[in-house]
């Protein structure tokens, strides 16, 4: 019997491995719009093909030895929906498409925030929004933010991290679960931007709450700002 059910897990663990040989595209690297829809399946196929092997393997391979509840999340994940928008988050890089411009330079915003030296370095997100706030399965996420970079020497460029982040509320455990997220890093001259764009999901993604965090870090002190949706089947 054990010889049996380690020919089944290894004859299991095939679809894995297969998944697992696609090339993902380099980071950074421009896709087309084909490019990018193969790159959304064979990243999320290296994560959900696992759901084929059961929940406690499952969370062997997409856990370590210090992200215990992660693996057990994942892991009762297997085979079922959640195994998608966990995917989802995993490979959000390949399924978002944002850009990030400035739109007041450090003269004009230090004048309409009324911005002064002594105040130091700041980052402060000044609007986020995500639209429609319900959405199907499959569908397409708006994402609209704007924020500040400010520090006493305002003609200084800076490095500018921005990350987005998704979480799903487990209604078991009555607690969110980080599924992943992406960033992206430009240094820009200090004032204020924007930072639009959208980003779409797999069919099969679970229905249930879920967040979507933007982070914005730079000069040693970040803002973040989050907005609550529901996805779920018309």
């Amino acid at each position: 019997m054990k010889l049996l059910t380690q020919r089944l897990i290894a004859a299991s663990l095939v679809p894995v491995m297969l998944a697992s040989c696609a090339q993902l595209p380099v980071e950074g690297t421009a896709l087309t719009n084909d490019q990018r829809a193969e790159a959304q399946k064979t990243c999320v196929a290296q994560y959900t093909a696992v759901g084929a092997v059961g929940g406690a393997i499952l969370g062997m391979l997409l856990s370590g030895s210090k992200d215990r509840t992660q693996g057990a999340f994942v892991g009762a994940a297997a085979g079922g929906a959640l195994a998608y928008s966990i995917a989802w988050g995993k490979c959000l890089k390949y399924y978002s498409d944002v850009n990030s411009f400035p739109v007041a330079d450090a003269r004009q915003t230090a004048a309409t925030i009324g911005y002064d030296a002594r105040q130091g370095n700041l980052v402060r997100i000044e609007r986020f929004s995500v639209t429609p706030d319900h959405v199907a399965p499959g569908g397409t996420l708006n994402l609209a933010g704007s924020y500040y970079v400010m520090s006493p020497d305002g003609q200084r460029d800076v490095k500018v991290v921005e990350t987005r982040t998704v979480h799903f509320y487990d209604p078991q455990e009555k607690a969110w679960k980080e599924l992943g997220s992406e960033e992206s890093s430009v240094v820009v001259a200090q004032g204020t931007r924007r930072s639009d764009g959208r980003t779409g999901m797999p069919r099969e993604v679970a229905e249930g709450r879920y967040r979507v965090t933007f982070k914005v870090a730079a000069l040693g002190r970040e803002d973040q700002a989050s907005q609550e949706i529901v996805i779920r089947k018309a």
